[in-house]
């Protein structure tokens, strides 16, 4: 088996991965990662054409933000999609992460074998532990409250807000989940926390320290944020176009913490050897 990778773009979870992968037996060299702190036995990349001379490509989680450019955050470099897709052909495997439509169906029509890595079940499962512990992170350090009975709402009841409230009940806080889903309610209140319909939060949001939301749609508007208590903490975790209203936060002077790109800000080495794990996985069973 061919073991050479290059380890494309990406944030510090890239380089710790490749750096697992190389302590895995494989060779991995990185390209556009220049700002960040090559792991020993790892090699550099001069040019994109000696990144895609290899025959298994990782990509980055994201794989783009905009559609149109790499994400390469450790990078000067500004590599367009269409670089890489040029490049790709049938002796590629390439790993990538949150891929669009069309960025998919183009790596799919020339590699040999390609992967969103995101959309395999047990690392999404293992990124959403992170995350939470991410947030709980984020509780500890930005509220002047003890999580032992801190009142606290959670918006949503996927595995990150499940993870989430489940830590912070066994440390003690009073959680609420709100949720439009009704099998979302039932889960949660078997797990031992209060639930109510998401509509409930409006009348509801005084009573909270701190509100999380997990709900990629705005569904935290002006009429809850008012509401609160003047000491609330929001925290957003969710993708565009977000849940929480940010300028009804500004308008009525409550703290919003914007708590993206999580577990790769608070936990990079924890979230990169999950992703290289999965992809090593992969690599086992398809080749």
């Amino acid at each position: 088996m061919n073991k050479t990778i290059t380890v494309t773009g990406g944030d510090s979870r890239q380089l710790y991965m490749s750096g697992y992968l190389y302590e895995k037996g494989y060779d991995v060299k990185i390209f556009a990662c220049e700002h960040g702190k090559k792991p020993a036995g790892v090699k550099d990349c001069n040019s994109i054409d000696e990144a895609m001379a290899s025959e298994i490509i990782i990509l980055p989680l994201p794989v783009s933000k905009n559609g149109n450019t790499l994400n390469t955050p450790l990078s000067s470099k500004e590599i367009k999609l269409k670089e890489i897709t040029d490049r790709i052909n049938e002796s590629h495997f390439v790993f990538y992460g949150m891929g669009s439509t069309g960025f998919s169906k183009n790596v799919q029509a020339k590699a040999f074998y390609s992967c969103d890595y995101f959309n395999i079940e047990s690392l999404i499962y293992k990124n959403a532990m992170l995350t939470s512990e991410g947030i709980i992170s984020i509780v500890l350090d930005k509220l002047p409250l003890t999580v032992f009975g801190l009142k606290a709402a959670v918006t949503g009841y996927g595995r990150i807000a499940a993870f989430t409230a489940e830590k912070l009940k066994k440390l003690g806080a009073q959680v609420t989940v709100f949720a439009r889903d009704e099998m979302q309610l039932l889960r949660a209140s078997l797990s031992g926390v209060s639930s109510f319909d998401l509509s409930a939060l409006n009348d509801m949001a005084d009573k909270f320290d701190v509100i999380i939301n997990t709900v990629p749609s705005q569904i935290i508007g002006k009429k809850a944020i008012e509401k609160s208590k003047a000491s609330c903490v929001f925290i957003e975790t969710a993708s565009s176009p977000y849940g929480i209203d940010s300028d009804a936060c500004a308008l009525y002077d409550r703290a919003l913490i914007k708590a993206f790109s999580l577990p790769g800000k608070t936990a990079p080495k924890s979230a990169g050897i999950i992703i290289g794990e999965t992809i090593d996985k992969q690599l086992r069973e398809v080749k």
